[in-house]
């Protein structure tokens, strides 16, 4: 605790630490809300906090305090493109929670049974849905067992809706995104290969 920068990592620590469980009080809260509240503005709100900031914003910005940088705007630079990053790292989590194989994700997927609001069902159903999607949906959804009939029909509801798709677009528009800030984060005086590294670790993952 002698190093002249402790006090700031300090600080990182306790800023990360108040935004993560601002997400988490976000997240909880949900299950207690209408699905009509289940938007995709409130989903992206409560990840961006609850994961972006702690699991991408907070590694990287820890190292830049140790090396001695100081500049704000570098600091506000770096965290746009690492929170676009966290956000969708958590889709990527949504996502995998109702496609992927328990084996290979390592566990059984529980957000629909829990009610969760997942990038699968704010965009299910305020953007994609029809009538009789909706009606099923209000009907089962945070309603359902794991493993049930029901919550099997609603992840074939996700596919036929066309979530997989819209999952791809999204996946590749965040892709190109992250491409357009090279020149910016490079005018920063910051190395472009860390934060290609951390996107090169978690682009089109499977668990």
């Amino acid at each position: 605790g002698q190093e002249p920068y402790f006090v700031w990592l300090v600080d990182l620590f306790l800023e990360t630490t108040f935004q993560t469980e601002c997400g988490q009080l976000l997240d909880s809260i949900c299950a207690n809300c209408e699905l009509e509240e289940l938007t995709t503005d409130r989903w992206t709100l409560l990840v961006k906090y609850k994961t972006a900031f702690y699991s991408f914003y907070l590694p990287v910005a820890l190292s830049m305090i140790v090396v001695g940088e100081r500049d704000r705007a570098t600091y506000d630079t770096a965290r746009e493109v690492l929170l676009l990053m966290g956000v969708y790292f958590q889709a990527q989590d949504d996502y995998l929670d109702a496609f992927a194989c328990p084996e290979e994700l390592g566990k059984v997927g529980t957000d629909i049974a829990d009610k969760k609001c997942s990038w699968l069902f704010a965009h299910a159903y305020h953007e994609m849905s029809t009538p009789e999607a909706k009606t099923y949906l209000d009907k089962h959804y945070g309603k359902c067992e794991v493993g049930s009939e029901e919550e099997q029909k609603i992840k074939d509801l996700y596919k036929e809706l066309g979530l997989q798709e819209l999952f791809r677009k999204y996946e590749a528009n965040v892709q190109v995104s992250l491409l357009e800030y090279r020149q910016k984060i490079e005018d920063a005086g910051l190395p472009w290969s860390i934060f290609e590294r951390f996107f090169a670790l978690i682009h089109k993952r499977r668990k």
